[in-house]
């Protein structure tokens, strides 16, 4: 195995590791037949968060997730020399900041944007698109000023043909094209909500490709699985795109179809295989995606938006 896809599988498993920390996907959870936001929200009172994606979830949601029990516990855990887990600190950060916490309660908050900063504004091959990703989310949302400029020609350069993304090799995916699709359009947006650039090619290229892989009944897939992670990222960023909940857009309105068949019965919960067993992950990404159809924008324009 060559050097890029040992990097890669390293990336996965810390990302693997930060998303499940006190995780237990077997956990029992409740709510009626056909999961809904407030079904969700109401299981993470009851049960505590234990992955920082449900602090986003709660906070797109427009509640507080300090409030929720486990806050203290995810954000320390998210201390650490790599730059996933700089990244998803500081994005917890941001959304407390956001809602009245000092910055002092974090004690690494400034130490870890000056960190992003310098990786974000000296881009190289040694890291993958996923650092890039989240790094930029955090540092954007904190209202820090950095040069922006080097990091839209690296996204540029790592573009398909087909105006899509993939983690790695030549092959574009939905998933990588559905996260990248947030970045380009913040990276284009200025503070007032508009595009700054008239030549928005690379975002609007991104979203025809993601588009064309929707599957028959609004499934997204991810080497060729339909599964609900890949579905909710995709509704993620075709919502933030268009700035429609599905009532004028038919993609979003099939795309938040085929996530609804992920959920399951009697349970406020995803899968993430459709008629599988109940996933954290899954529902966590179900969730922030239908906050992002309430707002109508997603999670990372409304946390941007919000500075």
């Amino acid at each position: 195995m060559n050097k890029s896809k040992l990097k890669i599988l390293s990336i996965l498993l810390s990302l693997s590791i930060i998303l499940c920390f006190f995780a237990s996907c077997n956990a029992d959870l409740i709510g009626g037949e056909n999961a809904s936001l407030d079904d969700i929200l109401k299981n993470y009172r009851t049960k505590g968060i234990v992955v920082w994606w449900e602090i986003l979830a709660i906070y797109n949601a427009g509640e507080n997730p300090m409030d929720y029990k486990g806050f203290e516990q995810i954000y320390l855990s998210l201390e650490g020399d790599d730059y996933l887990k700089t990244a998803a600190y500081v994005i917890v950060a941001d959304i407390a900041v956001k809602i009245g916490a000092d910055e002092g309660y974090f004690e690494k908050y400034g130490e870890y944007k000056t960190k992003l900063k310098n990786f974000l504004e000296n881009p190289s091959e040694q890291y993958t698109l996923y650092e890039y990703i989240y790094a930029y989310y955090g540092l954007k949302c904190s209202g820090t000023v950095f040069d922006q400029t080097p990091l839209l020609d690296y996204f540029i350069k790592e573009q398909k043909s087909d105006g899509g993304f993939a983690l790695f090799g030549n092959v574009s995916d939905a998933d990588m094209t559905a996260l990248v699709i947030p970045v380009l359009q913040l990276l284009y947006t200025n503070p007032s909500g508009m595009y700054f650039d008239t030549d928005i090619s690379p975002l609007t290229n991104a979203v025809k490709f993601l588009e064309s892989q929707i599957g028959e009944n609004g499934m997204f897939s991810y080497s060729g699985e339909d599964n609900a992670n890949s579905t909710a990222c995709a509704l993620t960023a075709l919502v933030g795109y268009y700035k429609d909940d599905g009532n004028a857009n038919e993609i979003i309105k099939k795309a938040s179809d085929g996530l609804s068949l992920f959920r399951v019965n009697k349970k406020a919960e995803y899968a993430y295989l459709k008629n599988g067993k109940a996933d954290i992950l899954a529902t966590a990404q179900a969730a922030i995606a239908l906050g992002d159809l309430k707002n109508k924008m997603s999670v990372w324009e409304k946390l941007y938006l919000e500075i």
